[in-house]
């Protein structure tokens, strides 16, 4: 665990960075309300002592032109930047500039399996970042995300440079790439309710920002995932779809939970994939998915019924693999491979909207759904409906206001409880998981028209100032996130890895007595002097056995150590059966002999 660095300036002293990524969750999933996207901050003398003056915490300003590498850089890296400034803007930023050529400097010579320089992952991770509207800060940490495991930088050199908030999340994509890859060394995910407990802890233990930044580089590894041989492909998959598909479901990213199940559903289903691809391909119209739209549209403006999107839509190749399993149904037999999504004004508009669909085409029996009037237990609230398109084709067609589109992606009613079935969970994880969604959500305060998700307009009022929202804020939401729920923890022994719940403050003593390690001649005031026999808390030997246990915490359990002298007893009683001698007539002499204790 890190401890919090220290920065003096006057006569004050200030405390910058976090004292430990563990260290709770509404901490971890916020963040920092200092915008680290400036290149300098400063906090006032009296927030240290009354007699300093401002105190400049954080001097991130660097000469650009001493920075940036000269003309003499090889090609590909030009290449590669300028091929990223032509996808988005933001990497046109001095900011994320200068991260570029440092994370070039930190993984020069570094090559992919595929053969690509390893530094195209890290620009295609910011680029994936910036397609969902994330800031510098986060783009940067993208950028940067490998660098404290597979390069010479270290935190203090990232913070150096970059400052805290970059700082801090780059190191906690490197915690949450530590724990993946514990989990898929031990298949803890494999587990339902030990993966449950690592999906909360990977949005508990760390920034959301930081889980965001973990997905795009998944995302990214599995769009090349060929590159690798086929077990490490199908062991890559498998603990992708176990653990990062449901993180990005709890995050609201539809876009990338979809992309990471086809291609989890490519590696380790290659023959359903093949055949379901090409059906799916040969069913595909998008001229009547078009058609569709040119119809509605002059439809809805005869009915002065106003609207903020009408997109086309397609159910993914994954999902139409579940239904078809789930249900045992033929890929014919699927209703809802084609859509629309028509996002309306109000409530009224809905069911006006709907009036017109039905009047355009003929409605499959049986298909209607009214989850406005009777909303899923999870809150989902929309109509959907299918009707028989051009051909007769089942075209299933989803309307419901911005408020329910906003609500069903990001608000605290959103469905991943419901898609991930009916494990339950305690009101805590509820609260922990919410309270990162909603923090989420303060990206689309940066977002332009082009960046934001399905139900933006300019019409549309903008968020508030992110961390405050207004009562008529479209993401004003105030989850009431208790302190006192449980904590998660790694437990490994005997090379396994388990992930326990505790109560709220308990402590190492408690953890060992749930293992039976537990010892009356161990006080509160210290273990074993032997610091082999102590368990062992983030990496380092624990000494206080009251010491508490924080969420994300690792705990190494040391192999039972039997007594010397029963040792020795055993073994003096393998060599008399060896001899032919009876057990029971020389096992009180053996007894005295290596002074054994009942």
């Amino acid at each position: 665990m890190r401890i919090a660095r220290e920065r003096s300036g006057g006569d004050g002293v200030c405390r910058v960075g976090t004292c430990g990524l563990f260290s709770g969750f509404v901490r971890g999933a916020l963040g920092s309300y200092i915008d680290y996207d400036s290149p300098t901050f400063e906090i006032g003398g009296d927030a240290l002592n009354a007699d300093s003056s401002s105190v400049l915490v954080d001097e991130l300003t660097f000469n650009m032109e001493d920075n940036f590498p000269d003309s003499n850089s090889e090609p590909h890296v030009k290449d590669l930047l300028l091929g990223a400034q032509l996808r988005h803007k933001i990497f046109s930023e001095d900011f994320v500039v200068k991260a570029f050529y440092e994370a070039e400097r930190a993984h020069r010579g570094q090559m992919r399996a595929s053969g690509d320089p390893y530094l195209q992952h890290c620009v295609e991770t910011a680029v994936l970042l910036a397609e969902i509207g994330a800031n510098s800060t986060v783009v940067v940490s993208g950028l940067l995300h490998d660098t404290l495991d597979d390069s010479f930088m270290s935190y203090d050199d990232i913070f150096g440079t970059f400052g805290a908030g970059v700082a801090d999340l780059v190191e906690g994509v490197s915690k949450l790439s530590q724990l993946s890859k514990l989990a898929r060394d031990n298949n803890t995910a494999s587990k339902t309710v030990e993966a449950d407990r690592l999906h909360t802890m990977f949005l508990a233990m760390a920034d959301a920002r930081a889980v965001l930044i973990k997905l795009a580089d998944r995302l990214h590894n599995m769009m090349t995932l060929d590159a690798l041989p086929l077990g490490k492909q199908q062991r890559f998959a498998k603990e992708t779809l176990e653990i990062f598909v449901p993180l990005a479901n709890r995050l609201g990213i539809s876009t990338w939970k979809e992309q990471l199940e086809n291609l989890c559903f490519k590696h380790l289903n290659p023959d359903q994939h093949k055949e379901l691809s090409s059906k799916l391909e040969k069913s595909l119209d998008e001229a009547m998915i078009t058609s569709a739209k040119e119809k509605l549209e002059p439809a809805l403006k005869d009915e002065a019924i106003s609207y903020h999107v009408l997109s086309g839509r397609h159910k993914s190749l994954y999902s139409i693999y579940c239904k078809m399993l789930k249900k045992n149904l033929t890929m014919d037999e699927i209703h809802d491979i084609h859509g629309l999504r028509l996002i309306v004004e109000n409530e009224e508009d809905c069911y006006k909207a709907l009036g017109v669909v039905r009047r355009l085409w003929s409605e499959v029996p049986g298909r209607f759904k009214d989850y406005i009037k009777h909303s899923k237990f999870n809150g989902y609230r929309s109509l959907h409906t299918v009707v028989r398109g051009e051909g007769m084709v089942p075209l299933e067609v989803q309307i419901r206001t911005r408020e329910m589109h906003l609500q069903a992606e990001y608000g605290f009613a959103a469905h991943w409880r419901y898609k991930e079935g009916d494990c339950k969970h305690s009101s805590f994880v509820l609260q922990m998981v919410e309270w990162a969604r909603w923090v989420v959500t303060w990206h689309c305060e940066t977002m332009s028209k082009d960046q934001s998700p399905v139900g933006y307009d300019n019409s549309i009022k903008p968020p508030c100032k992110f961390p405050s929202h207004s009562d008529d804020c479209p993401f004003s939401y105030k989850p009431d996130c208790s302190q006192d729920g449980p904590v998660f923890v790694i437990m490994l022994e005997n090379d396994k890895m388990s992930v326990q719940e505790f109560p709220a403050n308990s402590t190492i003593m408690d953890l060992l007595e749930r293992t039976g390690r537990g010892s009356s001649r161990w006080t509160p005031y210290g273990f074993p002097i032997k610091e082999e026999l102590r368990p062992r808390l983030n990496h380092e030997a624990v000494n206080d056995p009251t010491c508490k246990l924080k969420m994300g915490d690792v705990v190494e359990l040391t192999p039972a150590i039997p007594d010397k002298s029963l040792i020795v007893y055993r073994e003096e009683i393998q060599r008399m059966y060896e001899r032919g001698v009876s057990v029971s007539r020389k096992g009180s002499a053996a007894s005295s002999m290596v002074g054994w204790r009942s």
